[in-house]
């Protein structure tokens, strides 16, 4: 079994697991009791982590908020600033292709009284630019923008975004959940005022993640309860999940230019080998700046779902939660394609522990599949 799906999830790594068991086992005691000696070791290694994870993504350690998940950080930072700015500003706007950890709670805004825009993109996944312009014409609290598609991989111009946002007044969050370890960053020169971050998509445990809060900024807790994380977090913290994922953080962070080249070596290979072989294959958003590791392919008039015609692959036909429902890709709609041809195209996203060997396998699985289907 080959694994190429590495965007919905990533493999723990061994050593950080190991230490992680450790920590769970032998230093449990909880990080709150400050009065005694192991309260404060595992306060430590609390610190520690978010001291790693900070400086992977180029911010200060007061300014991160350990959470369970980007689902959960992105919950926090959307109902956070539109419970307080609802009166006043009580506008959200989204790209058309962001996560649905995002849409979702928009969506539950838009219920409870907010107008929900979402913003254009072309057929690249690229956000209209003018179409936000526009759309920042009324008082809004608050504009989403996935740094870099979990789907086609297609990165977005932060900087211009932040830009037009911050002129009219709006606040940016920034799903930054596929770029740790894979692209060098840094959250204050894209100048976003929030963004979130998951562990399990680089080489860290599942059940843990951040969000990066700009100092200044406040924002109304989701969780309350005993104060954990300044207040914005109550809950007794996940000492070694916080842990693994300052290790994965930390990691990353060193790694990232020789992942960032191996990743895009194994991409490349990929295209060039399925486009010689397969006339009218299309690469979803080949034309705009990508991810590193992540192809989505789409193959128009295929006969039947090309993904079920690769048993010994584990790749995806979008995103988990798309896949889970059954439903086409509401990223590749957004950009225009076909629902029949969106639900009968693959993502490949390739990892760390990803081989040339591997592409050559897959790329001849997917050739011989789509050859059944013409």
């Amino acid at each position: 079994m080959i694994y190429a799906d590495y965007n919905a999830t990533t493999p723990c790594n061994r050593s950080i697991a190991e230490r992680m068991l450790e920590i769970q086992c032998d230093e449990f005691v909880n990080p709150s009791n400050r009065a005694s000696l192991s309260g404060r070791r595992a306060r430590g290694l609390i610190d520690t982590a978010r001291q790693q994870v900070t400086r992977a993504i180029g911010a200060h350690p007061d300014e991160l908020v350990f959470t369970s998940g980007s689902t959960e950080a992105a919950n926090t930072i959307i109902y956070g600033v539109m419970q307080r700015l609802m009166s006043e500003r009580p506008r959200i706007l989204t790209t058309a292709i962001e996560h649905p950890a995002v849409c979702m709670p928009a969506a539950y805004c838009a219920q409870s009284g907010a107008e929900w825009v979402e913003l254009n993109v072309d057929s690249q996944g690229r956000l209209d630019l003018d179409h936000l312009q526009k759309c920042l014409n009324k008082p809004t609290a608050l504009v989403c923008v996935m740094a870099a598609n979990n789907e086609t991989g297609v990165l977005q111009d932060l900087p211009a975004v932040v830009q037009a946002c911050h002129d009219a007044g709006a606040l940016v969050f920034s799903d930054m959940t596929q770029l740790l370890g894979k692209l060098p960053f840094n959250v204050h020169t894209d100048g976003v005022d929030f963004a979130c971050f998951s562990a399990h998509k680089c080489y860290g445990p599942k059940g843990v993640g951040a969000l990066y809060k700009r100092r200044g900024l406040a924002l109304s807790p989701l969780l309350r309860g005993g104060g954990q994380e300044e207040g914005l977090r109550s809950g007794t913290e996940n000492v070694a999940g916080i842990a693994g994922f300052g290790m994965a953080a930390d990691q990353a962070g060193r790694e990232v230019h020789q992942r960032k080249a191996h990743l895009q070596r194994l991409t490349r290979m990929l295209e060039n080998q399925l486009s010689s072989r397969l006339p009218g294959l299309v690469v979803q958003s080949a034309e705009a700046e990508r991810l590193p590791g992540t192809s989505m392919f789409s193959l128009p008039g295929l006969r039947g779902k090309w993904l079920a015609q690769l048993p010994g692959i584990v790749a995806s036909s979008g995103s988990a939660c798309a896949s889970l429902q059954g439903k086409p890709s509401h990223v590749l709609r957004s950009m225009g394609v076909h629902d029949e041809t969106a639900s009968r195209s693959i993502r490949i996203s390739f990892g760390v522990p990803s081989t040339e060997a591997e592409v050559r396998e897959i790329a001849s699985q997917m050739i011989a599949g789509a050859e059944k289907l013409i």
